[in-house]
């Protein structure tokens, strides 16, 4: 099987201002001065693909038929492109560490508010413009993700500049605490299809630990706007802080968040967290766990052994 993001897609980001690229969000990327889509790095990607072979940066899906080998191959059959042939279809796009949540999972080099938090030096993004270096005119999709992409005026600026609006399907990760723009949302009226993924891991006060220093309430209410406004759908990212409620969490998805705005059946999709939280080997973790949660509600007069009495039991 060859998995054609290679051939079709660019991920494109931008950590503490340096740039750098991958043929997908899976795969390592490496640092650039400037955007190219035929860069060798990518082009040693392809020709390995082509002779049937695993590529190294693609190892993460070797032995896991990740979103990417199930998901995204099959909008690309979906839309009968031919799978080898070199052609700019898709972008992932990072916006940038703008965010105003410090979400437990995510961390400094993806949110100024982390940054913020931990007393690290926060800097604007570098905004690298390269819509202006890269032929667009074939872009079908594109995927953005930050921070919090709601938040970035950058990003409003390259879709002004997409040529052929109404051929592209954005996609969004968001956290569902900010509303778009007047501006943003007149430029989504331009598109194919707008579509939201909406970051919900939990409820109530257990979300709020999670996403803080986010309000539930204000969340839910934000989620109803976008169900009469947009096309929806929920992402859940599941580890040791959520997988004892998601039982709770899903029966408010179906009673609160099922259909959109023409009636359409929210998807619910799961990903596995990385990292601290993770499930797997999480006892082997326990003092780790334990310290960042402790340090955590430290900095923030919060209460973790109180939001989640089943961890106090555990660690």
């Amino acid at each position: 099987m060859t998995c054609i993001d290679a051939f079709k897609n660019l991920n494109i980001v931008n950590i503490n201002n340096q740039l750098s690229i991958s043929p997908c969000c899976v795969s390592p990327t490496v640092p650039v001065t400037t955007i190219d889509f035929d860069t060798q790095y990518l082009t040693d990607i392809r020709n390995t693909w082509t002779n049937n072979e695993f590529p190294k940066a693609c190892a993460a899906c070797k032995n896991n038929k990740s979103l990417r080998m199930a998901g995204s191959n099959q909008w690309y059959v979906d839309n009968n492109h031919n799978n080898t042939k070199v052609e700019l279809i898709r972008l992932d796009y990072w916006t940038g560490d703008a965010c105003n949540l410090r979400c437990a999972i995510c961390g400094p080099s993806y949110s100024s508010s982390w940054k913020q938090e931990l007393n690290l030096p926060v800097q604007r993004s570098i905004s690298n413009c390269f819509w202006q270096t890269l032929d667009l005119s074939r872009l079908e999709f594109v995927h953005f993700n930050g921070g919090e992409p709601l938040m970035s005026k950058e990003h409003v600026d390259f879709l002004d500049a997409i040529p052929d609006k109404s051929q592209v399907h954005i996609n969004y990760n968001t956290n569902g605490t900010v509303l778009p723009s007047r501006k943003l949302l007149e430029l989504w009226t331009q598109f194919k299809i707008v579509q939201l993924d909406f970051s919900i891991d939990d409820i109530g006060e257990r979300f709020e630990y999670q996403r803080f220093p986010a309000k539930w309430h204000k969340v839910a209410e934000n989620l109803q706007w976008f169900i009469d406004n947009s096309p929806v759908n929920c992402n859940t990212s599941v580890g040791i802080l959520n997988h004892a409620n998601l039982d709770n969490l899903n029966s408010w998805l179906k009673t609160n968040f099922h259909t959109n705005r023409v009636t359409d059946p929210v998807e619910y999709r799961q990903q596995s967290v990385t990292g601290v939280f993770a499930l797997d080997g999480a006892n082997t973790r326990a003092k780790s766990i334990v310290k960042f949660l402790d340090d955590c509600d430290t900095r923030r007069g919060t209460n973790w052994r109180k939001t989640f009495p089943e961890l106090s039991q555990l660690y």
